[in-house]
């Protein structure tokens, strides 16, 4: 797997983060307008139902548009529909870890009925909760933020030692858990103001300044991450 093998698996675990939300819009009962594979000008288009699936130019992802005209006529969508949505995006890529982890215990481990069904489970658990403790030091340790530079380049050299899948199972798990960070453009940031708004309906007017500030937040963290990344390896 090389590193533009790295850059196509991370595309194809953000689409499968998008394909959740499709799929829990479609089991709440929310409309859905469009689901896109990649950005960019459209390079094919279908309509099944009342839905327009399109590939799009930049194969880097995809996105989900539901059938809503603002955010008022968002806000009606019963409160449960709307966070069964926003948490379907993490919950396809850690079931998505779920067999990868079980294929590599069966190889490494042997193919115990603990080692397939059970550990999996134990593992994608514990790397959560490890994520999530080196989320919470990077305020300290902010040299130790890695950006898409990174995430390519070590990959594709694990890769090339024989760890691919190991490489799937921490990218999927990480997204994941990313993207419910509390911050308004992730899924986490739309879980946390959809409840506020719910308790305290003032918020509402806060969203727009909000989003806009946690877009700022995320641009700022990526572009000091990928920029620290590529001066790392340009020294090396």
């Amino acid at each position: 797997m090389s590193y533009l093998g790295i850059l196509a698996l991370l595309s194809l675990l953000i689409l499968i983060h998008e394909l959740g939300h499709l799929v829990a819009a479609k089991w709440a009962g929310i409309p859905v307008a469009g689901f896109s594979v990649g950005f960019g000008p459209k390079l094919w288009t279908r309509r099944w139902g009342q839905v327009e699936y399109s590939l799009r130019a930049l194969p880097l992802g995809g996105f989900v548009m539901l059938d809503v005209t603002d955010e008022e006529e968002l806000r009606a969508i019963p409160l449960r529909k709307r966070l069964a949505f926003y948490l379907g995006g993490p919950l396809a890529n850690l079931l998505a870890a779920l067999p990868a982890l079980s294929v590599l215990n069966g190889t490494v481990r042997g193919a115990s009925f603990y080692q397939l069904a059970i550990a999996p489970f134990q593992q994608a658990a514990a790397s959560c909760w490890q994520l999530l403790g080196v989320l919470a030091s990077l305020p300290s340790r902010p040299e130790s933020i890695s950006g898409v530079v990174a995430i390519v380049v070590e990959g594709g050299r694990l890769a090339q030692s024989g760890k691919g899948l190991e490489i799937a199972i921490s990218l999927s798990i990480s997204l994941a858990v990313f993207n419910l960070l509390p911050i308004p453009v992730l899924d986490g940031g739309q879980i946390t103001m959809a409840i506020l708004e719910k308790v305290f309906p003032r918020f509402a007017r806060l969203r727009v300044p909000l989003t806009v500030l946690g877009m700022i937040v995320l641009a700022t963290v990526m572009i000091y991450a990928n920029g620290h990344d590529l001066i790392h390896y340009l020294r090396a």
